[in-house]
């Protein structure tokens, strides 16, 4: 068992708006996303796993990562398309058309995981080494919490999102009796598709993640 926290960098990703009683569909180019890992609520992390008696490397995990992203209405980005039935191809602030776009309670990717592992430094009190080292990839739904205003109408729910996967190694030094201490980077990528008001945002999500933590072998 693990659990952690960290920060996370999500690369800049154009966002799709689609509004077709209002006869609006957009492109946003480049729109950055903040993680603010360190603001509450908190980016964290959790894993479970069973590896198997007879091939000790190899195991499955069920692991949940609270991700957040935010996007700065005061940044400027390059839009085109169609806004309430008038062609737009300009720079603007973000915030003249989306004064909010952000996943804040949560992209909450739920991955499901192969993974590997190798002890290095046999000890007495550490199942498996002083030094254990990590790889794993996995794959699963995600339950995001999307928070939008578009041109001020306002409106945010938690619903199901798309799939999500990512790949990831690390590293756990021994502490005490089966207690390890992990380091670990990831790469997850997922593409959102949540509503908004009379419509639909979507926005690719790839994200580098460094988290630290503690881990529990049994």
């Amino acid at each position: 068992m693990a659990a952690y926290v960290g920060s996370a960098h999500t690369l800049a990703s154009p966002v799709t708006i689609s509004q077709p009683a209002l006869v609006s569909s957009l492109t946003f180019e480049r729109v950055r996303l903040e993680s603010r890992s360190f603001n509450r609520p908190l980016y964290y992390g959790g894993r479970g796993g069973y590896f198997m008696p007879s091939r000790p490397s190899l195991g499955i995990e069920a692991e949940f990562i609270h991700l957040k992203v935010f996007s700065n209405p005061l940044q400027q980005v390059h839009v085109t398309g169609v806004h309430k039935g008038t062609p737009i191809d300009n720079e603007l602030p973000l915030g003249e058309i989306v004064q909010r776009y952000s996943i804040s309670h949560g992209v909450n990717l739920l991955l499901f995981n192969v993974a590997v592992r190798r002890g290095v430094g046999r000890i007495t009190d550490g199942p498996n080494g002083r030094l254990v080292l990590t790889g794993r990839v996995g794959a699963g739904p995600t339950l995001p919490h999307t928070e939008s205003i578009v041109d001020g109408r306002q409106q945010e729910q938690y619903e199901v999102g798309r799939m999500a996967w990512q790949v990831a190694g690390g590293a756990e030094l021994d502490l005490w009796k089966g207690l390890y201490i992990l380091g670990e980077y990831k790469f997850t990528r997922t593409r959102q598709h949540g509503e908004i008001s009379s419509g639909t945002a979507e926005s690719l999500l790839r994200t580098h993640h460094v988290v630290f933590g503690l881990s529990y072998h049994f």
